[in-house]
């Protein structure tokens, strides 16, 4: 099997650099054919460095999807990107609620980010507000523009700090014009979901937008007790109110304000592996309970916030933005293991919330051939979160009923375990960070104005307190500070090629883990990252190929790894030695013929962690590995839009995604691991007449076509495991959408 994988390894390698060279091979086309293409790529238009520019201006490893791809795809929530439709960023549930999402990007990410005590590797912005908590991400996305993915650590042009990378979601802004967009979908498993976009005329130099949606699906897994939820079942709803006022020529306000409802209940967990045999294997995915799962209720999540951004053209070049922002966040979490756990039908119960309060001041201004941007930033976090862990089988029979009976009402005894009342646990926590950031990037006037040095630092200041109320108070303080930098060199080969060499330096603050026995605070963690990139079009701006190398070294990693007797506890270490991950990024995209248009995208992943001690183990040195990181993971999308017919335009729309096994947590033990291939398709008929001014769309779509049955995420219970619990990603899903659209 090694040797296979040497094997692959090596083919994979060859490609891309056979890939890149034919880049070059291809250049001499570009002048040639420029005049003769009567159809070229579109201009992607990024503003991950604070101004709008062309996403082959940016010298940094980005991925964009803009909003006729995420309708193409039906990407409508963060979820949908869990089969690895950008391969660079990995989306799994948090072990069952799929609500609640592990973002990781590049390898990196926190075991568990529910843990309120501790900041995530990924930052996610909705329209420049960071959501500093995991908890709630299952929410539909409205209306986006595009989704913005940036890789590597993130700090001198953004607010927080984000050592793994940086998601933008960027929602379209109000028109001015009136516009009105109904869409109603239905599909496999009682699937509706129907979304209202209304834009406004302007008034008073005011525009406003208005969205609404609501969605809803079975569970895909049919829960035998009645009157309970079904697993995997969801009902969302969400709106946002956006304004923009154009206050005069130099002033502009924005403001919105957007709430969500999510009620999603959990993943089911099956037996891969049952070595005691009260239930036996479970190896194929299921679509019935093994038993009544009694109680089951949906994890509930309500999230809201406000925006308020103002800017001010200062001078002909400077510009002036203070971005505030307010948000709550609740969880009503509940989630039944149904004895997967063999903790007598272990149900968590928890509670959370959580509010944050955000500003942000930015200046980003040009002078001569000085491109800059500087901004101070500060958040401050409050929340609390009880948790109560219930048992509701008895699965051993040992509480006086007959094996396997239900627990009612449930109880929090623990019969297998101390033989105690197991109270609840109550946690508070108080974060705080302030920064300051900046970064200037120099054309000098050498060299034909081919060259642009970039340099960027960041100060960042973090306070954490926390408290953990069980059977006795704990109480935890982390405080940190640290200086990163960025130092980038472009040189602009042509209007078509352009390379950069990057390091930089990233830090997440440390912190507590909640579900440890001792609550002992972990350290900061910190990565420098070296990547060279190459952006470049050719064919007459009929391709486009952007690739990227990168080799990080982490200090510090935090890693979080279930205590294998005791799946309830987790811990959090900091590794003892260094970690290093390497990589290969590529994005191409080719239109061949007018109506086509072919995106290939591919990762590869080289992760490298020595030895760690495992204070579980009492410090006895471990095979740890980077958890979310596969070695390979490519996405492909075709698309065609056929000629214009008088009755509408049919289009058609393909995409594949492909993941190598990957290790869902970092202490493996004995773990399933999966690979898997998906395919999706859609096909559209858009703009039928459909009276004067107005147009239909009908689209058919259908996912994970093949009825792949994948792993979203796994983990053994036991040293030896006793058991390995795995949940499968959704069945087959198709459905009929219909839109309405008058302008």
């Amino acid at each position: 099997m090694h040797a296979c994988r040497l094997a692959r390894d090596s083919f994979f390698s060859t490609t891309a650099i056979t890939t890149i060279a034919a880049t070059f091979v291809l250049m001499p086309l570009d002048g040639a054919s420029a005049q003769e293409a009567e159809h070229v790529l579109d201009e992607v238009i990024v503003t991950a460095q604070k101004r709008e520019q062309s996403l082959q201006d940016a010298p940094i490893a980005i991925s964009v999807m803009s909003s006729e791809q995420l309708e193409a795809q039906r990407i409508v929530d963060l979820k949908a990107l869990e089969v690895g439709t950008i391969p660079f960023m990995r989306v799994v549930p948090v072990g069952n609620t799929t609500s609640n999402l592990i973002v990781a990007i590049r390898g990196n990410a926190p075991g568990d980010p529910s843990e309120v005590t501790r900041d995530t590797a990924v930052a996610m912005y909705l329209d420049g507000i960071y959501l500093s908590r995991s908890q709630g991400l299952g929410f539909d996305l409205v209306d986006l523009e595009r989704v913005e993915v940036l890789r590597g650590p993130q700090g001198s042009l953004f607010g927080r700090n984000a050592i793994g990378g940086t998601v933008n979601l960027v929602s379209k802004k109000p028109t001015g014009e009136f516009r009105f967009r109904q869409t109603v979908d239905v599909g496999r498993f009682n699937e509706l979901r129907y979304v209202t976009r209304i834009d406004l005329p302007k008034v008073g130099g005011v525009s406003a937008k208005l969205d609404y949606l609501h969605s809803e699906r079975d569970g895909w897994v049919d829960n035998t007790a009645p009157g309970q939820a079904d697993y995997t079942e969801f009902r969302k709803d969400g709106g946002r109110l956006a304004l923009n006022w154009q206050a005069s020529d130099v002033l502009v306000l924005d403001y919105s304000f957007d709430t969500s409802n999510v009620s999603t209940a959990q993943n089911y967990f099956q037996f891969y592996a049952d070595r005691i045999g009260l239930f036996g294997e479970e190896r194929d995915r299921r679509e019935v309970t093994r038993l009544p799962a009694l109680p089951l209720e949906p994890t509930r999540s309500t999230h809201s916030g406000h925006r308020l951004t103002v800017g001010w053209e200062v001078a002909e070049n400077l510009r002036f933005e203070s971005i505030s922002g307010y948000r709550e966040l609740e969880e009503d979490s509940d989630n039944n293991y149904l004895g997967v756990l063999y903790f007598n039908g272990l149900n968590d119960s928890s509670v959370m919330d959580q509010d944050q309060i955000s500003q942000e001041f930015q200046l980003i201004g040009s002078q001569d051939r000085v491109d800059w941007a500087a901004g101070l930033y500060y958040l401050k976090e409050d929340l609390t979160k009880t948790l109560q862990s219930l048992f509701t089988l008895d699965i051993f029979g040992v509480l006086g009923g007959p094996p396997l009976s239900p627990i009612t009402p449930p109880t929090t005894f623990d019969a297998l375990a101390s033989g105690d009342f197991v109270p609840p646990r109550i946690v508070d926590s108080e974060a705080r960070s302030v920064a300051a950031y900046g970064q200037a990037t120099w054309n000098p006037d050498v060299l034909n104005d081919a060259l642009r040095l970039t340099l960027g630092l960041r100060y960042t200041e973090d306070e954490r307190s926390s408290t953990r109320f069980q059977t006795a108070l704990s109480v935890a303080d982390r405080d940190s500070e640290h200086l990163d930098t960025t130092i980038a060199v472009e040189y602009v080969w042509s209007d078509s090629l352009s390379a950069y060499a990057k390091w930089s330096t990233g830090y997440k603050a440390g912190g507590v883990n909640t579900r440890s026995v001792s609550f002992a605070p972990f350290e900061e963690e910190t990565a420098e990252t070296v990547e060279l990139g190459l952006k470049s079009e050719f064919w007459g701006r009929r391709a486009r190929l952007n690739a990227a190398v990168f080799m990080t070294d982490y200090e510090d990693l935090q890693l979080d790894f279930l205590d294998p007797v005791n799946p309830t506890v987790l811990e959090t270490i900091n590794a003892a030695r260094q970690v290093e991950v390497d990589g290969l990024e590529m994005e191409l995209t080719v239109t061949p013929l007018e109506g086509l248009l072919i995106g290939a995208s591919y990762s590869y992943l080289d992760s490298n962690m020595p030895l760690q001690p495992n204070p579980i183990a009492g410090g006895l040195l471990q095979q740890f590995y980077v958890p979310l990181a596969p070695d390979h993971a490519g996405a492909l999308t075709v698309d065609y839009q056929f000629a214009p017919w008088s009755f509408g335009t049919l289009g058609a729309h393909l995409g594949m995604t492909s993941t190598d096994d990957y290790f869902y947590g970092p202490l493996v033990g004995e773990q399933r691991t999966d690979s898997y291939t998906l395919w999706n398709a859609r096909l559209t008929l858009k703009d039928i007449p459909a009276g004067d001014g107005g147009a239909l769309t009908i689209a058919l779509w259908g996912e994970n076509l093949t009825d792949e049955e994948y792993v979203v995420f796994a983990f053994p219970v036991g040293d030896p495991a006793v058991s390995i619990a795995q949940a499968f990603g959704d069945p087959r899903t198709y459905g009929l959408s219909l839109t309405y659209g008058f302008r």
